[in-house]
């Protein structure tokens, strides 16, 4: 994995999974030794709001920083240049198809990689449950992108 790879994470606002994934997997990537640059993007098109304070609570117990992250929306600019789109929920999929059809072949079903398979379907939005809940969200997206890497790895 010589050559820098854009991996974009898309959750509904851009406050709390999303950007949660994107400085995850930063972190991970020079842990790792990979080239990839993590961004994120919202659904809803919220545009400069800073990352949940929860989020940013959770993310500081494990020594990663979410207090520069200011929200945005999707645009064609950010997708075109993508290795993999990485959604935390079905209706992040079916938005992406509906309005960005050539994204088809790079996106990447988080929840697909972890642990329990997900049966629910979904990285669940964390939002309103409390700090908690984020640190699950938090381990839970650091173990299905562990997994996912270990994908890439293998090929």
């Amino acid at each position: 994995m010589s050559a820098e790879k854009q991996v974009i994470f898309i959750c509904s606002g851009n406050i709390c999974r999303s950007p949660m994934a994107e400085a995850l997997l930063a972190s991970t990537s020079s842990t790792r030794e990979l080239s990839f640059t993590a961004s994120s993007a919202g659904t809803l098109g919220i545009e400069d709001h800073v990352a949940n304070p929860d989020a940013t609570r959770a993310l500081a117990e494990v020594d990663i920083d979410l207090r520069r992250h200011l929200s945005r929306g999707i645009t064609d600019e950010l997708l075109e240049s993508a290795f993999a789109i990485i959604v935390m929920a079905p209706e992040h999929e079916d938005y992406l198809l509906n309005r960005h059809q050539d994204t088809a072949g790079v996106i990447v079903r988080l929840w697909e990689f972890c642990p329990d398979g997900r049966s629910a379907g979904e990285i669940e939005d964390p939002l309103g449950c409390g700090l908690d809940e984020f640190r699950r969200i938090r381990d839970l997206i650091r173990e299905a992108l562990g997994n996912w890497l270990a994908t890439l790895e293998d090929s």
